[in-house]
């Protein structure tokens, strides 16, 4: 699903320069970087709850870095879970009035760089996609793990491996992976079949 939507993506690219392909290598290094962060110890002041908040919702709006994803490096997705299932307003207040805070200010952000640097935005926005494909690797080891408040093993530290046997499970995913690659591209090619002349009047 990912590869075939940095195929779409780069598809509304009007134009290949050196200044976007390094944007590109640097939107790659930037989320390989970001998914591979170890979970942080951070503190529980009002002021975190609402810049973490802010921080997962503007991760929810770019491809390939998820906002629950930013919780965990943050420290506080177990927290945010607790808040909901305990009923603490006040917590899930500042985490809401930082998503809402976030939302506003990063959606102005990104109409006003589409609007005046679209090729270079693109470009960025197709390096964080190809970055967050190692985070998606299907096999991995697990290096480090720890024991969230339910008793249950999460791995914190895992590195990328090779399938461990070309089997019936390797074949699957394969199987699995052409399908969401063929359907991305039929839902584009669709999308773009509704946007011609006679749609834009």
């Amino acid at each position: 699903l990912v590869l075939a939507s940095i195929f779409a993506v780069a598809k509304r690219k009007t134009a290949w320069t050196p200044a976007s392909i390094a944007a590109i290598v640097i939107g790659t290094i930037v989320a390989y970087i970001v998914v591979g962060l170890v979970p942080l110890q951070t503190p529980d002041a009002p002021w975190f709850l609402f810049l973490s908040g802010a921080i997962a919702i503007c991760a929810m709006i770019l491809p390939g870095i998820s906002g629950s994803f930013m919780l965990v490096i943050l420290g506080k997705y177990e927290a945010i879970l607790a808040a909901v299932n305990q009923r603490d307003l006040f917590t899930l207040a500042c985490v809401g009035a930082g998503c809402a805070v976030g939302i506003l200010t990063f959606a102005q952000v990104l109409s006003w760089l589409f609007k005046h640097y679209h090729n270079l935005t693109i470009a960025v926005l197709i390096g964080l996609m190809v970055g967050s494909l190692r985070k998606i690797w299907p096999w991995k080891h697990t290096l480090e793990s720890i024991m969230d408040r339910h008793g249950e093993l999460k791995p914190v530290i895992q590195e990328n491996i090779l399938p461990p046997a070309y089997n019936g499970e390797f074949v699957f995913a394969l199987v699995l992976a052409a399908i969401g690659f063929g359907v991305v591209l039929l839902l584009d090619r669709l999308a773009n079949k509704g946007v011609g002349p006679e749609s834009v009047e």
